[in-house]
C-alpha cells in the first residue's frame, strides 16, 4: 500500500509526532501487516519507542485524513459532473478542514430533487430577488419592475407569485452561506443547550419511567462534551428512540437571525425589509437549525460512543488481566433449579474430563446425593479448586458446596463464586460447538465457568467482548467502532502478559503478534497429543510452527 505523503504529514502535526516515527509506523501498520502490539514490543528500534497509545493516534489521524479526503475528491468530482465548478467555489471546497464545511459546501449540489429556489431561477426570477435585497424602490415601482419577470408557463402569473419565487431563492442563498453556518456552528457548540421533555405519549412504553430523569432536563452542549456526561446524551438517544422523550437543541433564534440580517440586508429602509425578515427566519428555522440539530446530536452521539467505548474498553481490559489460577484442575459449578446444577472438570492444561448433573434443590431436594457426587469427583480428580457460577441460585449452590464437601470443609480445596457473563453466548458458539460438538450447552457454560477462573484470559477472548457485561449501553454505540476498539483491548492485553502455552486455548493463542488461527489449533492439538510442552524447542515440533 503506498503511503499518503500529505496524510503523513497530517497525522505528524495532530500527533505532534516526527515525519520518521510516523512513516515508520505506516510501513509497519500497512505494507508489513505488523498490529500494534507486536510494533510496540518488537519494533521499537523502527519507531522510535513509540508506545501503543502513540501508534494508534497515528493510524486513527491517519485514517481519519484520507477519509476526509476521499469525501473532498467525491465532492468535486460530482460539482464537477453538474458543470457548476467555477475556480473559486473549487478554491473554498480544497480550503475546508472538517467533512462538516465540505457538507455545507456540498448541500445545494446533492439535492435529488429541484427546490422552490432552484424552480424560482429557472423561472428567471434571480435578478429579482437581488432587486428585493437591495431596493429602496416604492411598492408601486417595485410592482412595475416585477412585470418583467411574470412568466405564466412557470407558474408566476402576478405580483404576489414573482415576490414568492424570489422569496424561495432568499431563503436558500441565506441557508446555504457557509460562512454564516460555519459561524452557528462555533456558537452551538459554546452556547447552545440540549433539551429532553418527556413525550405526550410515553405512558404508553414499557418502562419510561426509567427514564424519568430526562422528563425536564436542559443542559449546555458543551458540558455534554465532557466524555464524563456522555452517558446522559445515550441515555437521552434511547429514550428518543424509544418515543419516551423529546431531545432537541435550544439555541437564540434572534441572534441566529440577526446574523443574517447583518450580512445581507442591515439598512433599515430597504421597501421589502418585512419580506426579508420573514426569509431570514424560515431560513434559519426550517433549515439552518434544523441541519445543525442534526449535526449536534450526530456529533454527540460520536463524542458519547468514544467515552462509552474507552469505559468497556478500561472494564475488558481490567477483566482479562485478573490473577492467573495456573495449573490447577477445577471443579465448575453452572447453578440450576429445576434443571439440576451442570458440573464438569477441567484438568490442569484445562482439558476437559467429564460432567455430570445434579438436583438439590427444589423439586427434586436431592442434597445428599448431590453432595456424595461432588465429594466423589473432588477427591477422584484431586480437584484443587470449585468454581460456581453467579446466576440464578449461585449463592446457594455455593453454600452447600461449602457446608457439604469435605475437601472444602477442611480447607484443602478453595471453592468461590464467578462471574457467568457471557457464559450463555460462548455455549451456543461455532468456537464452542467446534470444541464439544458432542456436549449440550449448558455442559459448555460449565466449562466456561471452570476455565475462565483456571485462565480468565483463555477464556475470555472467546466470548464477544460486549457479552460480557463490561459497560453500558452497548447496544447504543457505534458497532464497528465498538468492535474495534474491545478487539484491540483483547490483541494488547494478550501481547502484554503473553500466554501460557499449555493452557491457552486457540483462540488465545491466535491473537499472538505471529501466530493465526491454523497455526494456533495445530499446538493445541499437539499438546493435546503429546502432553504438554517442556521446552521451547518442543513447541518447534507443532505442525507449520
Amino acid at each position: 500500500m503506498a503511503i499518503d505523503s500529505n496524510a503523513v504529514v497530517f497525522a505528524a502535526q495532530e500527533t505532534e509526532i516526527s515525519g520518521p516515527q510516523v512513516i515508520a509506523v505506516l510501513g509497519l501498520l500497512y505494507d508489513e501487516d505488523c498490529t500494534v502490539p507486536f510494533i510496540t514490543r518488537y519494533r521499537k528500534e523502527k519507531t522510535g519507542g513509540l508506545d501503543e497509545t502513540q501508534i494508534r493516534a497515528i493510524q486513527e489521524s491517519y485514517e481519519g485524513y484520507l477519509e476526509r479526503e476521499k469525501r473532498r475528491a467525491y465532492i468535486l468530482e460530482q460539482i464537477k459532473k453538474q458543470e457548476a465548478l467555477t475556480p473559486e467555489l473549487e478554491k473554498k471546497i480544497l480550503a475546508c478542514d472538517t467533512i462538516n464545511q465540505l457538507e455545507d459546501i456540498y448541500a445545494p449540489f446533492k439535492l435529488k430533487k429541484k427546490t422552490k429556489g432552484m424552480m424560482a431561477k429557472e423561472a428567471g426570477l434571480g435578478p429579482f430577488s437581488e432587486l428585493i435585497l437591495t431596493t429602496k424602490l416604492s411598492m408601486p415601482e417595485i410592482a412595475k419592475e416585477a412585470v418583467k419577470y411574470l412568466n405564466p408557463e412557470k407558474k408566476i402569473k402576478t405580483f404576489d407569485d414573482a415576490v414568492k419565487g424570489a422569496c424561495d431563492i432568499i431563503i436558500e442563498t441565506f441557508a446555504h452561506d457557509t460562512e454564516i453556518k460555519e459561524q452557528l456552528r462555533k456558537d452551538y457548540w459554546s452556547v447552545a443547550t440540549i433539551k429532553s421533555t418527556k413525550r405526550n405519549k410515553a405512558e404508553e412504553v414499557k418502562d419510561y419511567q426509567k427514564f424519568k430523569d430526562y422528563f425536564e432536563f436542559e443542559q449546555k452542549i458543551s458540558g455534554l462534551k465532557d466524555p464524563k456526561a456522555g452517558h446522559r446524551f445515550l441515555a437521552m438517544r434511547r429514550g428518543m428512540t424509544l418515543k419516551v422523550l423529546k431531545v432537541e437543541v435550544i439555541y437564540n433564534d434572534e441572534a441566529a437571525i440577526g446574523l443574517i440580517k447583518s450580512k445581507y440586508f442591515n439598512d433599515s429602509s430597504l421597501t421589502l425589509k418585512s419580506v426579508l425578515d420573514t426569509c431570514a427566519t424560515k431560513a434559519f428555522t426550517n433549515y439552518i437549525h434544523s441541519s445543525l440539530d442534526l449535526e449536534v446530536k450526530s456529533e454527540l452521539k460520536k463524542l458519547s460512543d468514544e467515552s462509552a467505548i474507552d469505559v468497556f474498553g478500561v472494564n475488558l481490559r481490567n477483566l482479562l488481566l485478573q490473577p492467573y489460577l495456573g495449573s490447577k484442575a477445577v471443579l465448575g459449578i453452572d447453578p440450576g433449579v429445576r434443571t439440576g446444577c451442570k458440573i464438569v472438570v477441567v484438568d490442569k492444561t484445562g482439558k476437559f474430563l467429564v460432567d455430570t448433573v445434579v438436583y438439590p434443590f427444589p423439586p427434586q431436594n436431592q442434597r445428599s446425593a448431590a453432595a456424595t457426587i461432588l465429594n466423589a469427583m473432588a477427591e477422584q480428580f484431586d480437584i484443587e479448586y470449585i468454581a460456581v457460577g453467579n446466576g440464578t441460585f449461585g449463592r446457594e449452590t455455593l453454600a452447600l458446596v461449602e457446608e457439604d464437601v469435605k475437601l472444602v470443609k477442611s480447607g484443602k480445596i478453595k471453592a468461590t463464586m464467578i462471574s457467568e457473563a457471557g457464559a450463555s453466548i460462548y455455549s451456543a458458539s461455532e468456537i464452542a460447538k467446534k470444541e464439544f460438538p458432542d456436549k449440550d450447552a449448558t455442559v459448555r457454560g460449565a466449562i466456561s465457568i471452570a476455565r475462565r477462573f483456571q485462565d480468565p484470559l483463555a477464556e475470555l477472548v472467546k466470548i464477544d467482548p460486549k457479552s460480557i457485561g463490561v459497560g453500558q449501553y452497548q447496544h447504543d454505540v457505534n458497532q464497528t467502532r465498538l468492535k474495534k476498539s474491545l478487539g484491540g483491548v483483547v490483541e494488547s492485553c494478550v501481547n502484554y502478559v503473553g500466554v501460557d502455552v499449555n493452557t491457552a486455548s486457540a483462540p488465545l493463542l491466535s491473537h499472538i503478534s505471529g501466530i493465526g488461527p491454523t497455526l494456533a489449533t495445530n499446538v493445541v492439538k499437539h499438546r493435546e497429543k503429546n502432553g504438554s510442552f517442556a521446552t521451547r524447542a518442543d513447541i518447534l515440533k507443532v505442525t507449520r510452527f
